[in-house]
């Protein structure tokens, strides 16, 4: 069981690791674009918990090099922050209102992603941080079986 643990928490870091590598990469190569918000609402998800949890939405246009694309992206990184309540999904699309004009930012490596916040939503950290948790706790209990063997083989 707990080799299971040790892969499911491998797995977490590594997508919380890529999450990290790709939002530094679209961060470092940014090109600053108008673009006009045409959505914003509210997505309820169901977390791993079975919990509600609410992602804030905003969709928008913009033109880079003479194509057309929508986003929906906030931050960079592909993991948006989730929040326990509405009300705190809402305080940031406040930000937002549909028809105006505002500043998004495009990785020329992936014209079709751009997104609205200069900066990294902190998912792929806590994703890492609790992979890494997870293994250390698969790590301990890999411990403690391999002790206990161990003692079993030391009074045969």
């Amino acid at each position: 069981m707990s080799i299971v643990v040790l892969l499911v928490g491998l797995g977490i870091v590594g997508v919380g690791a890529y999450s990290y590598v790709t939002g530094s990469a679209a961060l470092d190569n940014r090109v600053e674009v108008s673009a006009e918000v045409t959505d914003t609402g509210v997505q309820t998800v169901t977390t791993s918990r079975g919990r509600n949890a609410y992602v804030p939405v905003v969709r928008f246009q913009y033109r880079f090099q003479g194509t057309d694309y929508t986003s929906d992206s906030i931050y960079p990184d592909n993991l948006q922050r989730e929040y326990e309540d509405r009300a705190g999904a809402e305080s940031q699309l406040s930000a937002y209102t549909v028809g105006e004009t505002v500043t998004a930012y495009v990785d020329p490596d992936r014209p079709g992603r751009a997104f609205l916040e200069d900066s990294r939503s902190g998912m792929a950290i806590g994703a890492v941080a609790a992979g890494a948790f997870v293994c250390l706790i698969a790590g301990l209990g890999l411990y403690q079986a391999r002790r206990a063997a161990r003692a079993r083989e030391l009074h045969s």
